[in-house]
């Protein structure tokens, strides 16, 4: 397995001997230049208005949200903007209900389609390949997609949520670029005064695709408040994950969920269930991995990118993570998680802009 790890300039020459028995690879001299180029695209000058929303660029939240909203004035009888809870610093999350004849109750009955992304924050290439499969599905991209899109909204409804973590997506907008978790705050070792504030460091984040009920605090996880991956006191106790939870459970009350689809990044990979446990698979394996080959030879076929369809578990064991709770504790059959581009671990998080449209249309592809 590979590590990467950051060194401080005045360490490189002591940390290459120490570890020198694992023959070490400089992936770069200067990171700080390559957090430069991905965040070429100004930060705070695209707020200006939904019409300057492209896929060149990664957005802000902001800008993601106008366009939600202009892509519901301008589609009022397909597309509705709902929010579906607000974070700790105060942010809404939005998604879009998609359907035809969205104003008719009978589109309730509707089976859902869930998608969600942005649930870790560096992630940038996940709200804007979430963001690209909405404009498909209304026909602003991949027009040899619409006859098949305008099928599947006269079929299902689909809820989609683009950024599930806003304050951590903001935050790698305006402060530290690789931050992975939420904003909330956490005592650091819980050590606390009797008034409750933090005695001795304040540490923030949960990890919210480590805060689901299945395998909790399992795989992965750390209970260090200031770990990435610390999964929270205990399940749903972040308001972003209790919100999706809320949802799911209202929406199975009305109808059926027959797809919960997350998507991440990076390593191009198509994960199917358990991620908490490889002792066993499900039943339904061997129709998990026919769902994930169709997926793969999909993307396969767009660009020539090969994804892998595995076993969460055989990328990495993890406990808490959504898809699995969407699976075991919410009996979704068809409930995976996406891994997007790229496949390089030398520029991990910081995709360049010029590959978001790739990456949407062959994802498209995959998903339609």
């Amino acid at each position: 397995e590979k590590v990467t790890v950051m060194v401080a300039p005045d360490n490189v020459v002591e940390v290459t001997k120490s570890l020198r028995r694992f023959k070490p690879e400089v992936i770069t001299n200067n990171l700080s230049n390559l957090l430069e180029v991905n965040r070429r695209a100004p930060r705070n000058a695209d707020n200006s208005g939904a019409e300057l929303f492209d896929f060149l660029k990664y957005h802000d939240i902001t800008t993601i949200y106008n366009r939600l909203d202009e892509i519901a004035n301008n589609h009022s009888d397909s597309v509705e903007v709902h929010v579906l809870g607000r974070t700790y610093e105060g942010r809404e999350i939005k998604y879009v209900r998609i359907s035809h004849n969205i104003s008719d109750d009978s589109t309730r009955t509707k089976p859902v389609l869930w998608i969600d992304g942005g649930i870790h924050a560096r992630e940038w290439v996940s709200p804007s390949t979430v963001m690209y499969i909405i404009e498909t599905l209304l026909g602003y991209r991949e027009l040899q997609h619409l006859d098949k899109a305008m099928k599947y909204l006269e079929k299902y409804q689909f809820y989609i949520t683009p950024v599930l973590n806003p304050d951590g997506y903001q935050y790698t907008r305006n402060h530290l670029r690789l931050w992975r978790k939420n904003r909330d705050p956490g005592c650091y070792r819980k050590v606390e005064t009797i008034f409750g504030n933090c005695f001795y460091k304040v540490c923030y984040g949960v990890d919210l695709n480590r805060n689901f009920p299945d395998a909790f605090r399992g795989a992965m996880t750390s209970p260090d408040v200031c770990n990435w991956n610390y999964p929270g006191e205990q399940p749903f106790d972040q308001l972003e994950t209790k919100a999706l939870k809320e949802k799911i459970e209202a929406l199975q009350k009305e109808t059926s969920v027959d797809l919960f689809l997350t998507f991440h990044s990076y390593s191009q990979l198509f994960l199917i269930p358990y991620g908490y446990t490889g002792d066993k698979v499900p039943a339904e394996h061997e129709y998990h991995k026919a769902q994930g080959d169709r997926y793969v030879n999909a993307v396969f076929a767009r660009h020539g990118k090969q994804y892998k369809n595995l076993k969460l578990f055989d990328f990495f064991p993890a406990g808490g993570v959504s898809s699995d709770w969407a699976f075991t504790s919410r009996g979704i059959l068809d409930s995976y998680t996406v891994e997007l581009r790229p496949n390089d671990w030398a520029i991990g998080f910081l995709l360049p802009d010029t590959e978001i449209i790739a990456t949407g249309q062959e994802n498209v592809d995959g998903v339609i």
